[in-house]
């Protein structure tokens, strides 16, 4: 049972419960929807898009299991109470397991893009465990290009499911068709909304890991470019989430969408400013962790909000 619990901690299994959800809601709650009001259905059957969700969580479970592997001096500083590899699992049962849930997410991806005949979509999980193996070994040590990348990866979780849609990848007409621009606005917000949130927490999450970072001679924003720059970096980033969710809020207003603007501006917006005061106050690691957690919670309102859209549609 103490096995179990350390793997299951290894993998993140939260967060891969949070990728599936985000790629179920979409599916379900935004894609679909749309398409039926065209008349069209989704282009995968339900147990394509499973075996797509599969593939995705695999390959996120194999990035966050060589992560792991790569940080342990990282670890042994930071949080030593927390750390699973070489006090339960081995690091060479580690490595044998990213590579078995690499070359499964791989394989399926394939799979599913063959399925569709569009097999080229399938080096989409290729791109994703290469980026997140060079994330690992080397980009995460540089100043700000490790942040880019996950923050892309997180928000390709969420693209993903589009690539899928014909209205996306058959033609320049299916793509300006209702249905197909209906379809990138939406994946589009939700993208973006992805790729700044993850940012700000990965920001905030070198700031929490300074003293193991600076030991293992990585180059993160707040080493090199100070804690107050990077806590700048951050503000600039909320504010940029608060104007995006004003503009939604001002668009989902013109059809009356209200309950979803209420959701929105308790559920989403107050909570990231009150991330904003946290994070100013802010000065142990403590304080950092406390900002990140919101932040997931935040992630996840802001996601479970595409509930909406099935109720509206």
């Amino acid at each position: 049972m103490k096995l179990l619990a350390a793997f299951l901690k290894l993998i993140r299994y939260p967060n891969l419960i949070y990728i599936g959800l985000t790629q179920f809601l979409l599916q379900f709650c935004v894609v679909a929807p749309v398409l039926a009001n065209s008349g069209e259905r989704p282009s995968l059957s339900v147990l394509c898009f499973v075996l797509l969700c599969i593939s995705t969580v695999l390959v996120a479970a194999g990035g966050y299991i060589i992560n792991d592997y790569f940080d342990i001096n990282i670890d042994i500083v930071n949080k030593p109470d927390k750390m699973v590899l070489d006090k339960i699992i081995s690091r060479r049962w580690a490595m044998a397991w990213h590579t078995l849930f690499n070359m499964a997410g791989v394989s399926i991806g394939f799979i599913v893009a063959w399925k569709i005949g569009q097999i080229y979509l399938g080096f989409t999980q290729v791109l994703c465990s290469l980026l997140l193996w060079f994330y690992s070994t080397s980009f995460k040590r540089q100043v700000l290009i490790g942040n880019v990348v996950i923050s892309l990866l997180t928000a390709l979780s969420v693209v993903v499911v589009g690539f899928y849609e014909k209205q996306i990848y058959e033609s320049l007409e299916a793509i300006m068709s209702t249905a197909g621009r209906k379809l990138i606005q939406i994946i589009g917000v939700y993208a973006t909304f992805a790729f700044v949130i993850s940012m700000v927490r990965e920001v905030v999450k070198d700031l929490e890991d300074m003293i193991g970072d600076s030991k293992d001679g990585c180059r993160t924003i707040p080493i090199v470019w100070g804690v107050l720059p990077a806590k700048r970096l951050c503000y600039g980033l909320l504010l940029v989430l608060q104007v995006l969710l004003l503009l939604v809020e001002v668009r989902v207003a013109i059809p009356g969408w209200y309950l979803a603007i209420a959701y929105l501006l308790l559920l989403v917006q107050a909570p990231a400013i009150y991330i904003w005061f946290l994070l100013k106050k802010a000065h142990l690691p403590e304080h950092y962790h406390k900002v990140s957690s919101l932040i997931k919670w935040v992630m996840l309102s802001g996601i479970l909000s595409m509930i909406f859209f099935k109720i509206y549609h």
